[in-house]
């Protein structure tokens, strides 16, 4: 459906410009291929591979990107488009770099079944073997990476990616099956202004209203992140964690901040993924120079923030947070996983120790405290 809409926008395509997609469709017979959509509205195969894989597969990731690079180089700008299923930084025990079986549901990114299946049993790719993989295609770096798929935009993913791409645009949140509104949104991936560049995705993107379970309007929170700014972010969030852990102290710390993932809804001690400027700003207090300070900071790096205080999403309960008069304050469109004792509790997944395995975690100073 998302070649289609490319399809149906792709008069928008610059005369100098290319888009290439891989495509590895739940078709028994069918083997992936590179395409190219033109500006003729075709799709054109541009290379067929022999034998079925795992799109996961992190050497088989870069060999798709090398092969797309290859089939149409650019003299200026990259810029790559991410689209499927994933959850952030989240550790999956089922992917290409811990590949022990498991039940657990958490997501990294790109799960594939190996075969034409449309399953969601799979392997996985963690973001530190995609940071990896993406690392091998330098000096080629991306413009940007746009992540149509859930929750990718939070401080563990932007900052491990932060020598791979210019910029990270994605949601925090979970995102809506149908995905990005290509047909609409195609010519702002071909802006060669950066600023015009990630507002007009993040615009367009946050557009596109999403109606679930007849709640009414929804718009899906989407921001762009300045990458070359995370190592700022992070050491801002380092002066002022010890201050934050403080606060993590207190059992209903997190209750009724903003968060954007529950592997199980109905479970506190399941809540990850929370607006990372609304747990800084309530644990400094928001007229504070120590968050007024952090906050520059923040601002720098994350750009043309779409919030929403209603999105579509599977595992979150919004009247968990209701809509306060500070609401457009709180909201960061960032977040970021806080490890407390209550994530010691969870049957499905450790998340204070697979936290660890991101960079994020010992730049931050998270052992310290």
């Amino acid at each position: 459906d998302d070649i289609k809409e490319m399809l149906q926008g792709a008069s928008s395509i610059p005369q100098n410009c290319n888009l290439v997609a891989f495509i590895d469709r739940n078709v028994g017979s069918e083997k992936p291929y590179i395409a190219q959509i033109t500006r003729e509205a075709k799709l054109d195969t541009l290379y067929k591979y022999t034998s079925d894989f795992y799109a996961s597969d992190p050497d088989m990731f870069l060999d798709v990107l090398r092969r797309a690079v290859q089939l149409c180089p650019a003299t200026e700008d990259y810029a790559l488009v991410l689209w499927g299923h994933a959850n952030g930084w989240a550790i999956e025990k089922n992917a290409f770099d811990a590949p022990a079986p498991s039940t657990a549901r958490h997501r990294a990114y790109g799960i594939d079944s190996g075969s034409n299946l449309a399953t969601m049993t799979g392997k996985w790719m963690n973001i530190p073997t995609l940071r990896k993989a993406l690392e091998q295609m330098l000096p080629l770096k991306w413009k940007f990476i746009f992540c149509d798929c859930c929750n990718m935009q939070c401080a563990e993913v932007a900052y491990e990616l932060r020598d791979v791409c210019d910029y990270l645009i994605a949601s925090p949140a979970e995102i809506t099956g149908s995905g990005a509104p290509y047909q609409t949104m195609l010519k702002d991936l071909f802006i060669h202004e950066d600023a015009d560049m990630y507002t007009a995705i993040c615009t367009d993107y946050h557009a596109q209203r999403t109606y679930y379970l007849n709640r009414g309007e929804e718009h899906l929170p989407i921001s762009a992140v300045l990458t070359a700014k995370m190592s700022d972010l992070a050491q801002a969030t380092h002066i002022v964690l010890p201050a934050i852990a403080a606060y993590l102290q207190a059992p209903d710390a997190l209750d009724g901040l903003i968060y954007y993932y529950a592997y199980n809804k109905n479970l506190n001690e399941e809540k990850v993924m929370y607006d990372m400027n609304d747990v800084v700003r309530t644990a400094l207090g928001g007229e504070s120079s120590a968050y007024q300070q952090w906050k520059a900071v923040f601002d720098e790096a994350v750009l043309s923030p779409k919030k929403s205080s209603l999105w579509h999403g599977l595992t979150i309960l919004f009247n968990d947070f209701p809509v306060t008069d500070d609401w457009n304050e709180r909201q960061g469109v960032l977040s970021m996983f806080f490890p407390m004792a209550k994530y010691a509790l969870t049957p499905s997944h450790k998340y204070n120790d697979d936290i660890k395995q991101m960079a994020w975690y010992d730049v931050v100073g998270w052992a310290d405290v």
